[in-house]
């Protein structure tokens, strides 16, 4: 344990009896959705995620980190798990996906069936269901942003 980090929860024990955390989240269209939240201790910190339960690609997923207390971390994440399900970007009233507004918001994910998709609103997007959105963008500008999971 190096100095200066939290080695005790708020009633004496290990931080490490505090985790995995599970908690129910409702998101923007009112349907409760549930995560385990879990922490590792790395050399450089706390690494908090949370990780939807019951779904077997896509779903929701959140990260943080904290140099000094797993809690800090904790605190991050629950904050992006509610931002994150307060904002639908994705429509199917049409019975494929569609953007609702100009703004799409996602993660880059990979699997074995699927491959590389972009995981948005909870839903894996294959690049040609991705091409297919955008495509009703045609002549317009647009602007990409990477940025890491934990910041």
């Amino acid at each position: 344990m190096q100095a200066g980090r939290e080695s005790t929860n708020q009633d004496g024990g290990a931080w490490q009896d505090d985790f995995p955390i599970r908690q129910e989240v409702e998101d923007g269209c009112g349907k409760l959705r549930v995560f385990t939240i879990s922490c590792h201790e790395g050399e450089f910190g706390f690494t908090v995620r949370a990780v939807e339960e019951g779904r077997q690609e896509g779903g929701y997923e959140f990260g943080a980190h904290s140099a000094t207390s797993p809690y800090s971390a904790l605190g991050r994440v629950r904050s992006k798990m509610r931002r994150g399900l307060a904002t639908r970007y994705l429509g199917s009233a049409s019975g494929r996906f569609d953007m609702l507004h100009d703004r799409m918001r996602g993660r880059i994910d990979w699997s074995e069936t699927r491959g590389i998709h972009v995981v948005v609103d909870g839903v894996p997007l294959d690049m040609d269901d991705v091409a297919r959105i955008f495509s009703s963008f045609e002549g317009w500008e647009s602007e990409l942003t990477i940025v890491d999971a934990l910041d």
